[in-house]
C-alpha cells in the first residue's frame, strides 16, 4: 500500500510541475520572427485542397499574408478582426490583429503577418500585426 501512495506522490508532483511550466511558458512574437511569405489566395487553396497537407506545411508557424482587405471586424474579445479576399465568395483567411488601432479599409493591398492556426471555413491567423 506504501508504494502505491509513493507512485501516486510522484506522479501528482511532475504533474504539477509540468503544468506550472505550460502556464509560465513565453507567448510568441511574430513579428520577431521570420514568416513564409504567401498570397491569401494560395494559403486558401492549399487548405480547401488538402488540410492535411497544408497543416504540415503552414499550421503553428508564422506567415506573412499578402492579399486584398475584404472586410474589417471586431471579435467578442474587442480585437479587429481582418479578412482577406480569396476566390472564394464567402470564406477567406481571417486575421485576429495584436493592435486594435488599425486604419485598413475594404480594398486596400496589405500583408499580415502571424500565426496560422488552422482552418474553419476561413484560414484563421492570430496575433497579426501590419507588415510596412
Amino acid at each position: 500500500m506504501k508504494k502505491y501512495i509513493i507512485v501516486i506522490a510522484v506522479l501528482i508532483v511532475v504533474a504539477a510541475g509540468i503544468a506550472y511550466r505550460m502556464y509560465n511558458k513565453p507567448h510568441r512574437d511574430p513579428a520577431s520572427e521570420s514568416a513564409i511569405e504567401i498570397n491569401a489566395t494560395e494559403l486558401f487553396r492549399a487548405y480547401e485542397n488538402n488540410e492535411a497537407e497544408a497543416n504540415t506545411l503552414y499550421l503553428d508557424k508564422v506567415l506573412a499574408v499578402s492579399g486584398n482587405v475584404a472586410e474589417v471586424t471586431t471579435n467578442q474579445e474587442g480585437m479587429t478582426v481582418i479578412i482577406l479576399e480569396t476566390e472564394s465568395p464567402m470564406f477567406g483567411v481571417s486575421c485576429t490583429m495584436e493592435s486594435a488601432t488599425l486604419t485598413a479599409k475594404p480594398g486596400d493591398r496589405i500583408i499580415i503577418k502571424g500565426i496560422c492556426t488552422g482552418y474553419l471555413s476561413d484560414v484563421v491567423i492570430i496575433k497579426g500585426t501590419v507588415v510596412e
